[in-house]
């Protein structure tokens, strides 16, 4: 696949974390929203905490050439930092397919390929998991009534040899009891973190490891 180049000095564009990720003011974002309904749950623009889990991911990398599953991909910022710097198989796995044409866009304009998988969380089985080293999602835990289903996908996830789970949030309560059952369950902490680039943001990570 080759890549579009995007000018660095396109303020419509974030170069970061030697990736190009376009904001709702770029031209081909514009025009993909003229022609597609527009994503429904959520995503519909890039998160923060997508950096700050990135950073960790910098910090502590997968094995290369491993899997890794984004959870609740959106646009995709993770997932092709994912292929492009850690050199990731990733699946990428949203509720809505309206976000897969904004995550294509950007797996081309970074010359990466990613797979896609419609897949609401509770309706990942452990056939889906299995070859997955890191489950990885931002901004997933919005939702009282993801708590639990994110809790059960993590358990399904160490069940089928996932190592490691790393979940991003900007402090919502949801994912605060998320976590607490996690550290009541599994080997898991919560460690803080913060940016200052592309701009400045705060989340914690709930890490999970087996």
């Amino acid at each position: 696949m080759s890549s579009v180049r995007i000018a660095r000095n396109d303020t419509r564009a974030v170069h970061s974390r030697s990736i190009v990720v376009l904001k709702p003011s770029h031209p081909l974002i514009r025009k993909l929203k003229r022609d597609l309904p527009t994503p429904c749950i959520h995503g519909d623009k890039v998160w923060d905490s997508s950096w700050l889990l990135m950073d960790e991911l910098r910090r502590n990398p997968p094995p290369k050439k491993g899997t890794l599953m984004d959870l609740g991909c959106g646009w995709g910022p993770l997932s092709v930092y994912a292929a492009k710097k850690l050199k990731q198989q990733v699946i990428a796995v949203d509720a809505d397919d309206g976000v897969f044409p904004y995550l294509q866009l950007h797996a081309q304009l970074n010359g990466v390929e990613i797979e896609t998988r419609q897949r609401r969380f509770e309706k990942l089985k452990r056939s889906d998991l299995d070859g997955v080293h890191t489950l990885a999602g931002a901004d997933i835990c919005f939702w009282d009534e993801l708590t639990p289903v994110l809790f059960k996908l993590i358990r399904r996830s160490l069940k089928a040899g996932v190592e490691r789970v790393i979940i991003a949030d900007p402090g919502r309560d949801p994912f605060y009891q998320l976590a607490e059952r996690c550290e009541k369950a599994f080997n898991a902490r919560v460690v803080e973190r913060k940016t200052s680039k592309p701009k400045l943001a705060l989340a914690d990570l709930l890490i999970v490891e087996a």
